[in-house]
């Protein structure tokens, strides 16, 4: 009987913990842009204007748009500094959320990466897919090497990623 009622308090315990443990993940993980609101918006809301002058607008760029605030900024951190030796070739620049409104983006979550080919709209979303923004293969290194080719830019809201919603 003390066997049976230990087994039952642990598994109880466990169901509770793995409750609060999807919880707490669900509330960082999740659609890049629920709302749509790039949907709505399209990419000429994505005014760079004054950072591509700064760069002379002739190459790839890569930004990585960062709120130290959320609990994906660790992941993207690393995410970005493996990025950074990979494609030393690449410009990179990073803007917090403030910058990159002050430029006229439209944040709907962070971090998030935007990835431009002179004044051209690559890219501009979630690193990668999934619950952390680690290091990997994720969107922007597919999109570097080449392996993944896009019809235009691609304002990635549908995918499910660690992310920080952000208030309009």
């Amino acid at each position: 009987m003390k066997v049976a009622l230990s087994s039952l308090m642990l598994l109880g315990w466990l169901l509770l913990s793995g409750h609060l443990l999807w919880q707490d993940q669900r509330s960082v993980v999740g659609i890049f842009d629920p709302e749509q609101r790039w949907q709505q918006q399209g990419t000429e809301g994505l005014i760079l204007n004054s950072l591509l002058a700064a760069s002379g607008g002739n190459s790839m760029q890569l930004l990585h748009v960062i709120d130290p605030a959320c609990r994906c900024h660790r992941q993207q951190q690393q995410h970005q500094q493996a990025l950074q030796q990979s494609f030393a070739e690449i410009p990179h620049y990073t803007l917090s959320i403030a910058e990159a409104r002050q430029l006229g983006l439209s944040i709907p979550a962070a971090p998030m990466a935007i990835l431009l080919n002179g004044e051209e709209l690559v890219y501009a979303g979630p690193y990668s897919v999934g619950p952390i923004c680690g290091s990997g293969d994720g969107w922007i290194e597919r999109l570097l090497r080449g392996e993944v080719q896009l019809a235009g830019g691609w304002l990635n809201g549908e995918s499910s990623s660690c992310r920080c919603l952000q208030s309009v």
